[in-house]
């Protein structure tokens, strides 16, 4: 009796000792594992992103050579906003408005991306690539223009795609425009869409366009289009000169964002063009029309730079003349 009793004893010692040993290594293999699962969600997160989920990480500030005096600088040209293309964790397409870049610099044009504070507190996580415009003319038919960089733009958790509209701007609809403010921050501000009616004297035979004012009563609308040539901006190298002094009136036609019931995340839906009365807050804004110039758009950006490339190249051995054509 005795021994058996001591046998039981033991057994159930061990299985009492057994169930927490259980409970502790399941408790580590979990641990482990989440720790696994949120290493491959952070990894994966790095190299691949979908468009829209942010905003403000898609803008771009786009620079352009000004002849200031003797030497050549970068001013501010635009901004525009950086756009899918066919790769998973990188993009080398820049959307902007094709009166942005209407002129054709030797030196080509320079995307600064990665930060809303590119010549402030963040200057230091803006990264700046080269790129080549690509237009489509008329602009009336062709408002939206394309740019193209020989680097790729790496995703990351400052660098973000955006959608780019694929239909007209439905009746619900909550949208954004973006900003660079009079101290060079690259930020958003609310908007309210208008009827058509309300651009139309603005928009000098457009057949497709957009209307809206700014929401946010304080808001200055000059501020809101860059057109204040006063912006206090730091000068920076990358890689011609910067200089403030290059700033033109009128010369930021920012991007308009817009979300929708059927599209819950941000697409790209136009650019500044025009307005009334830039100091008068209330006064209507007019953008171009994306979705309406989307075939031409598709076409660039769903092609690699170096695809682009190949492509020239075989037009300019068919054209009687040679073209000017610049890249790297």
């Amino acid at each position: 009796m005795n021994s058996k009793r001591s046998s039981c004893d033991g057994t159930s010692t061990i299985q009492l000792w057994l169930s927490p040993m259980k409970l502790l290594l399941f408790a580590i293999f979990y641990f482990v594992g989440t720790i696994i699962f949120s290493l491959n969600k952070l990894l994966m997160k790095g190299v691949s992103s979908e468009c829209g989920e942010e905003a403000i990480e898609t803008l771009a500030l786009v620079y352009k050579p000004v002849q200031q005096g003797p030497k050549r600088v970068l001013g501010i040209a635009c901004q525009g906003t950086i756009v899918p293309g066919k790769h998973q964790n990188h993009t080398d397409t820049v959307l902007v408005s094709s009166y942005c870049i209407m002129e054709d610099p030797q030196e080509g044009y320079v995307v600064s991306v990665g930060s809303p504070d590119p010549h402030g507190d963040l200057q230091s996580s803006a990264q700046q690539f080269r790129a080549q415009r690509i237009l489509n003319f008329p602009f009336e038919k062709h408002p939206v223009g394309i740019l193209k960089t020989p680097q790729p733009i790496m995703y990351s958790d400052t660098v973000q795609p955006m959608c780019i509209a694929d239909v007209p701007l439905p009746d619900e609809h909550a949208c954004i425009l973006g900003v660079v403010t009079r101290g060079g921050l690259m930020t958003l501000r609310h908007v309210q869409m208008l009827y058509e009616s309300d651009c139309e004297p603005l928009a000098e035979g457009l057949s497709s366009y957009l209307c809206a004012k700014v929401k946010e009563i304080d808001a200055d609308v000059a501020e809101t289009f860059g057109m204040n040539p006063e912006l206090d901006i730091y000068p920076f190298s990358a890689p011609l000169d910067f200089d403030i002094n290059g700033v033109k009136a009128g010369s930021l036609e920012t991007p308009l964002f817009c979300l929708t019931n059927e599209h819950p995340t941000w697409s790209v839906y136009g650019f500044v063009l025009n307005a009334y009365n830039v100091t008068d807050p209330e006064s209507p804004i007019l953008f171009s029309d994306v979705p309406s110039d989307l075939e031409a758009i598709k076409q660039h950006s769903d092609v690699t730079y170096q695809q682009w490339v190949q492509s020239i190249n075989i037009l300019v051995a068919a054209a009687p003349f040679e073209p000017v054509i610049n890249y790297w």
